[in-house]
């Protein structure tokens, strides 16, 4: 499901390209304030997407600090911070896929291939040091991580204001 999202939010981000180019083009405006108002859109989706993602996960926090011990905040703590490393992640690698389809268009879709990657990989990681590094409560990692999880339910790609 993870490489779907990521491949979702990367064909959103050239979809919008294109439409910001096409309309560039048809006004015959300059290809650089194109390039400006498609960043601001990527930037403030990420942001969202982040903000939502912390928002959730402090909320798990602070629920598990009330009924639970504090290892187990932690630990919900932890698998919310997989996941948003893993947001991180993807969309640095968006970013230089997004860079890179100018160029060449099939590069791109090895790129956002290799977004989705790179992305399992840090989570997975990540997840494993949670769970056998630190020894923290399997439980807490997974709600946490599931609570980050649900930020991509609640966000959604927002075009860039001219």
């Amino acid at each position: 499901m993870r490489p779907l999202l990521t491949l979702y939010l990367g064909a959103a981000i050239l979809r919008a390209r294109r439409h910001y180019k096409s309309d560039s083009v048809a006004k015959g405006g300059p290809m650089n304030s194109t390039r400006s108002l498609q960043d601001r859109a990527f930037k403030r989706t990420r942001n969202r997407l982040l903000l939502i993602q912390t928002g959730l996960v402090l909320i798990a926090f602070v629920v598990a600090m009330l009924l639970k011990s504090n290892g187990f905040a932690l630990a919900v703590l932890y698998g919310g911070s997989a996941s948003i490393a893993g947001t991180l992640v993807s969309a640095w690698r968006l970013i230089i896929a997004a860079d890179e389809s100018k160029l060449n268009p099939s590069y791109s879709v090895g790129e956002f291939y290799k977004s989705a990657f790179f992305r399992f990989v840090v989570v997975i990681t990540l997840l494993a040091i949670g769970f056998g590094g630190l020894k923290l409560n399997g439980l807490g990692i997974l709600s946490g991580f599931i609570a980050a999880q649900l930020g991509y339910i609640f966000s959604r790609p927002l075009r860039a204001r001219a």
